[in-house]
This record gives C-alpha cells, structure tokens and sequence, in this order.
C-alpha cells in the first residue's frame, strides 16, 4: 500500500507534466471537491478528456487540496510553497497558479481550520512559592526545598487554576526541555519539513 507521501509524489510530478490549461482545470476540480465534496461524475469527464485514469484525477485533485490544507496549519509563504513545489518540475507559471489558487482559498480554509480545531487554554499568569523545612524530630534524611507553582489558565473565557508541586532540580530539567523545544523549533531542520509539507 502507497504511503500518502508517495502518491503526493506521484500526483504532483503526472501534474507538472500538463499544460496550464489542464492546470486550470485540476485548480478547478479541486475548488469543487472543496465546496461540494467529491463529484464522480466530473472526474469521469475529466479522465475521458485527459486521457488519464480516474483514479489519478482523484489523486491529484486531493493532493492539491491536502497541500492547500497543510500550507494553511504550516503557515506557509508563497516562497516555501514554491521551493516545496519546484521538485516536482513545475515551472514558475505552473507556479504561480497554483499559488494564486492558493491565496484565494486561504481565507476559506483557515475558516475551517479554526472552527475544527481543538481549543487549548492559554496561560495567564504564574506564581510560585519556595518552601523548606527547617528542622523536625522525625526528619531523618537531607532537606529537600519544594516549588509550588501556581497556573491561571484560560479558555474560552473560563478561567481555571493549576497547583504543581515539584523540586528544584525537576524545575531546572523542565525549564531546559522548554527552552531546547523553543530552539527546535526555530531550527532549519523544523522549516525544512514545514516546506515538505508534512
């Protein structure tokens, strides 16, 4: 069984290879599968008239519909999209439609996107407090400090409050595993797969 890189392969090269009017079309079919849903009918039509399998006409038109979908969660510039694209063998024409096709169903597709998406609460404001004790008869091993942090999150415009409780030594780990995920993220290797498309 293909994996879905491996048809979005497929798919995008059998597309560099048309002339733009086909491109047209694809950009066209695709707009309905968006707004209608899959159409057995058109892709039949389409196949006859292309010469092309139908199950490769459905093939392309969700590759261009997922890479729209994947461009929009990545927040892709047209550039990436371009650099994405240009392994396929598409020229700077091919290019520019599909990148126009792009920026008119961006509004669209964020739309959706937003609706669907799973709402996280967002953080507001911390506190912490130090604690330590000093000193107990039954206390027969070394002094460990406790952290208490205080989370005020929000979502939705409900509020919720979190008490974690940890040591220092955890807090030091959990304050560099931050930092080294902000750095991944900022990486060349994180952007590299972002313009992959992934």
């Amino acid at each position: 069984m293909s994996s879905v890189k491996e048809v979005f392969k497929v798919s995008f090269q059998l597309l560099a290879q048309q002339t733009d009017n086909v491109i047209k079309d694809f950009l066209r079919l695709t707009k309905d599968f968006m707004d209608n849903g899959p159409n057995a009918i058109l892709y039949n039509k389409a196949a006859e008239k292309l010469q092309i399998d139908e199950d490769k006409i459905v093939s392309i038109v969700k590759s261009i519909c997922l890479m729209c979908v994947q461009s929009c969660k990545h927040k892709l510039t047209d550039i990436e999209m371009k650099e994405s694209l240009t392994e396929y063998g598409f020229n700077d024409t091919k290019l520019d439609m599909i990148i126009l096709f792009f920026e008119n169903q961006k509004p669209h597709l964020l739309d959706i996107l937003s609706s669907s998406a799973f709402v996280f609460p967002h953080f507001k404001e911390l506190e912490w407090r130090f604690e330590t004790d000093m000193g107990s008869r039954s206390l027969l091993h070394q002094t460990v400090p406790v952290v208490t942090l205080k989370l005020d999150l929000e979502k939705k415009n409900v509020f919720e409050t979190l008490y974690l409780q940890t040591d220092p030594l955890n807090l030091v780990h959990i304050k560099d595993t931050l930092e080294a995920a902000l750095k991944q993220n900022q990486s060349q290797w994180i952007r590299k797969i972002r313009r992959k498309l992934k």
